[in-house]
């Protein structure tokens, strides 16, 4: 049972890293290259959602404490940046792909959107790092 803890333990923090790091590097390029983007995130965040769901199942079982509070504080800052990307992202994506935006104003739109998101999942970041010295 450890080592399947292990792998899905691996598979969170690489599909974690992928999502914040896309969303972070997207806020400081001003939104270039997102429309590429858009499903590879949501896919990394679905992933680590899932993930991460398992892992409280198996892992924090026993009550809540100090270290699941800021577990979930970073859980609920994860949610918002995917809300923020899935709704953001999506219609500012749709919009190009319709004409009803031109590049700029997707690619500024990608870019707040991203921006919002870079700064929930530092949040996110930070609680699951320090969950376990709370």
């Amino acid at each position: 049972m450890m080592i399947f803890i292990v792998i899905v333990l691996a598979v969170h923090v690489l599909s974690s890293v992928f999502w914040a790091g896309s969303a972070f590097v997207l806020a400081r390029l001003s939104g270039l290259g997102g429309e590429r983007l858009v499903y590879p995130q949501a896919g990394a965040a679905a992933v680590a959602m899932l993930t991460g769901g398992y892992l409280w199942a198996a892992l924090h079982d026993a009550g809540i404490g100090p270290a699941e509070r800021v577990l979930l504080v970073g859980i609920a800052a994860a949610l918002i940046a995917f809300a923020v990307q899935a709704f953001g992202g999506f219609a500012a994506l749709v919009g190009l792909r319709r004409g009803q935006l031109g590049e700029e104003p997707a690619r500024k739109r990608i870019a707040m959107v991203q921006r919002v998101a870079a700064g929930f999942l530092a949040i996110t970041v930070i609680c699951m790092a320090v969950a376990r010295y709370v």
